[in-house]
């Protein structure tokens, strides 16, 4: 059967002589291939796998440890031309309650099947399956050090009814080059800890994004205790599945609840998950003073870097990161699926 054709040196699809198989064990090699070579036209990630020295057989044992563990929520979606796998997609389970995300950089296609409309049937596809689990928002994001990735990866989803939400950074901390030595002490300022989401800390996160330059924290609707505390724990989770323990400190400035941090630490490195502190208590250093205390106790345990994630239009966290010895790593775009008609589903 005749599937894909040249006409005057261009390949023609039949978009209907594709189907798609949700990814087994199984479709793991398949899996690998195209995501190696899929990713060869994303010239900054290329040139990372390269440096990293990572191989198909890498990703294809990666891949079969991740869908041999995955939740009902996720999917492993493989596009198909007759018996020749040309596209992949992921999606899982955000934070958002009843919001499905596709993951970074998907969907990728092999390259000669390119611009072919493979990708919008792919993110199609997939968001039918996640609305039949009961999912209706589609949410996805890039990451990358290239903004020229990030402007392709916005371009290609805009055309499919995506609209961009919030651009964000990734700012990265290297300890050994920081000469922080010394905890911020602020009179009346006393902080308590916990491996578990308090409601304390959920009314200190909550409380201050309701008034908060992070767009995310408006469109997410952060503000209200409830979603806070899902996200928290949601957050939680994910980094604690990734080997991280949970750090939440909650802080009392004359014995009043002022702010929240919420960090997540590993053998090497550190993060900086949430950090909030209420409106009325602000211009009174008490974020220097959460963040340089963990700088210096990731510093003491031999930790090598802290990262930490914000809005690039949040210009006080960003000056008060950089103060701190925070550089910008990477470059990201969070988007939302609106216009569903151009997608094809309406």
């Amino acid at each position: 059967m005749i599937v894909a054709t040249r006409g005057q040196g261009k390949l023609k699809i039949n978009p209907e002589k594709i189907f798609f198989e949700n990814a087994t064990i199984a479709h793991a090699a398949d899996w690998a291939k195209i995501f190696i070579k899929g990713m060869n036209n994303c010239q900054w990630m290329s040139r990372y796998f390269k440096e990293q020295n990572i191989s198909e057989l890498d990703v294809s044992i990666s891949i079969t440890q991740d869908i041999s563990k995955k939740s009902d929520a996720e999917l492993f979606l493989i596009a198909y031309l007759s018996d020749k796998p040309i596209g992949i997609i992921r999606f899982d389970e955000y934070w958002v309650p009843g919001a499905t995300k596709i993951l970074s950089h998907f969907p990728l296609i092999l390259p000669k099947f390119q611009r072919k409309g493979i990708g919008r049937l792919l993110v199609k596809e997939g968001f039918q399956q996640a609305f039949a689990k009961g999912f209706t928002d589609c949410w996805t994001e890039c990451w990358s050090m290239d903004k020229r990735e990030i402007s392709l990866y916005q371009k290609f989803y805009e055309k499919i009814g995506f609209r961009k939400k919030s651009d964000r950074l990734e700012m990265n901390c290297v300890l050994e080059s920081i000469k922080i030595e010394d905890e911020v002490v602020l009179k009346g300022l006393r902080t308590e800890s916990s491996q578990e989401v308090t409601p304390e800390i959920v009314e200190a996160i909550s409380t201050s994004y309701g008034n908060s330059l992070d767009k995310l924290h408006t469109i997410e609707h952060l503000d209200k205790p409830e979603i806070t505390k899902h996200f928290l724990e949601k957050t939680k989770k994910t980094v604690e599945n990734i080997g991280f323990s949970i750090q939440c400190i909650v802080a009392k400035y004359k014995k009043q609840l002022c702010a929240g941090l919420m960090t997540a630490t590993s053998k090497n490195k550190g993060m900086i998950l949430e950090i909030g502190v209420i409106p009325k208590y602000r211009k009174l250093k008490i974020a220097q003073s959460l963040i340089t205390n963990y700088i210096i106790q990731m510093k003491n345990q031999g930790i090598k870097e802290i990262v930490l994630g914000v809005d690039h239009e949040n210009v006080p966290a960003i000056n008060l990161y950089a103060k701190l010895g925070f550089k910008k790593t990477w470059f990201g775009v969070l988007m939302l699926l609106e216009d569903k008609e151009k997608l094809g589903l309406v």
